[in-house]
């Protein structure tokens, strides 16, 4: 691939073309990784996000940490790139994400942030859908802020473009477990 685009698309086509039961068999697996995650550390301020298209559901992590205060990301500014966070309620938002409908922190109030995107490198970077706001984020957070990149195994291992501004995310988790970078 010659461009951040075709790469992009090459990654969602791959995602997308996962069959839905093992989406939803592995999406389970990984929830219940997180819970796990949570009570071992405990953590209970989760950064999250809701499935959009193909991406895997955290759902069943709620479900399994109920105990957990979970916020949700909003998009507050397109340019320059910035997230706003809250708690549910959640409604369809820009590019018919699901945000918060009150979002009153600018930096999510998290011990843990789980981080989306098409492709993740072994050395924990990511490529995300293009339009910055994770990479402003991950820039902004404090230092003791755990941050995991999770998707499909079939998303891990990618060689990704990585520029001076990417940051990487600490750890990795898959179906097939987690990994600490």
């Amino acid at each position: 691939m010659d461009t951040k685009a075709e790469l992009r698309a090459h990654l969602k086509a791959r995602r997308d073309a996962l069959p839905g039961d093992a989406r939803e068999a592995w999406s389970k697996a990984i929830a219940l990784r997180v819970a796990e995650l949570c009570r071992q550390r405990g953590i209970l301020r989760i950064g999250a996000f809701r499935t959009f298209g193909s991406e895997l559901d955290l759902g069943p992590a709620r479900t399994a940490h109920p105990e957990g205060l979970w916020f949700f990301p909003k998009v507050a500014s397109t340019r320059p790139p910035r997230l706003a966070w809250g708690m549910e309620p959640l409604e369809k938002g820009h590019w018919g994400l699901w945000e918060p409908i009150l979002a009153p922190h600018a930096l999510p109030p998290v011990q843990l942030l789980l981080v989306p995107g098409l492709g993740f490198s072994d050395s924990g970077h990511r490529l995300g859908y293009g339009r910055g706001f994770y990479d402003a984020l991950l820039a902004e957070l404090p230092e003791d802020v755990l941050t995991v990149g999770v998707g499909f195994d079939a998303q891990m291992g990618q060689a990704v473009p990585v520029e001076p501004h990417d940051r990487p995310v600490k750890a990795l988790l898959s179906e097939r477990g987690w990994r600490e970078i």
